[in-house]
């Protein structure tokens, strides 16, 4: 009968240490757009702070990253105010930083810092 019991305190030992550790596990990964009170859903959107130019591709640097929605792969337009100015396309994410290619522009247009990409979503109804 002891035997039993411990093996059923090891089990229960066992389960609440797992339960613990999936507690801290998730609590760590909230984004924090969930926790600043500014809503449930990620803003989907970033500032463009710099734009890199100087090698045969246009490196377009971006201040928001995972924690605002945005990965790799995804597609965004540029905005200067209002207007579409082009779009781009996500090579690189880090939590709170990103980096993008340009897979069109407007004539005569440049990304520039102080631009903003809102990613290209879709709804279904």
């Amino acid at each position: 009968m002891t035997h039993k019991g411990n093996s059923l305190n090891t089990l229960i030992g066992s389960i609440c240490f797992m339960f613990m550790l999936s507690v801290s596990v998730v609590s760590a990964s909230v984004p924090s757009y969930v926790t600043d009170g500014s809503g449930l859903y990620a803003s989907n959107s970033a500032q463009v702070v710099a734009v890199n130019d100087s090698a045969d591709i246009a490196v377009v640097y971006l201040d928001n990253g995972l924690d605002a929605g945005l990965d790799i792969g995804m597609t965004a337009s540029v905005y200067r105010g209002s207007e579409k100015i082009g779009s781009v396309i996500l090579v690189a994410t880090e939590q709170y930083q990103s980096a993008a290619v340009i897979l069109d522009l407007k004539a005569k247009q440049v990304i520039q810092a102080g631009d903003y990409v809102q990613l290209n979503t879709f709804r279904n109804s």
